[in-house]
């Protein structure tokens, strides 16, 4: 917890120092997820589409990224679309790795735990547009499958487009 605190503060100071050469982006993007493990329940998704949507403040080497990410029905349990609203802290610039939380929302409440991510990509500077080409580990449990032996932990490889202003 005081490495992530220290990077926030490293980050926060970044951007007040370079505050003419940060920005901010908007994006969409989809991610291809799959669980760990073999989860053999007819109503759990294991693998499918999740589509996102993010808000980046970007200071050139740290980046702040907020994001919600849109798993379909059935995705760890769920009997309704899961809402993943997550924080980033971002180091690079074309080359980036990251550490972020977040949490499930579904059914009308959110789970009990947060999840935590990793994050490696790979960015593609279009004009004012950016491809973010990347791929996650999240750390996560299914709560709703009330079982200790699945590793419910969620691999993603995506893509996200990005407009700076």
């Amino acid at each position: 917890m005081k490495t992530i605190l220290c990077l926030l503060t490293c980050t926060l100071l970044s951007f007040s120092l370079n505050a003419e050469d940060s920005h901010i982006e908007v994006g969409i993007g989809a991610r291809y997820f799959t669980v760990l493990d073999d989860i053999d329940l007819d109503n759990v998704d294991t693998d499918g589409i999740a589509w996102s949507a993010a808000l980046r403040l970007d200071s050139g080497l740290f980046a702040l990224q907020g994001e919600v990410e849109v798993f379909p029905d059935n995705y760890g349990g769920a009997t309704e679309t899961v809402y993943a609203p997550q924080a980033l802290l971002l180091l690079g610039d074309v080359l980036y790795a990251g550490i972020g939380l977040g949490a499930f929302y579904t059914d009308g409440e959110f789970t009990n735990d947060l999840f935590y991510l990793l994050r490696a990509g790979f960015m593609i500077p279009i004009g004012r547009l950016k491809l973010d080409l990347n791929a996650n580990y999240i750390f996560t449990d299914f709560d709703e499958l009330e079982t200790d032996d699945i590793n419910s932990n969620t691999i993603t490889i995506g893509a996200q487009l990005r407009w700076a202003f």
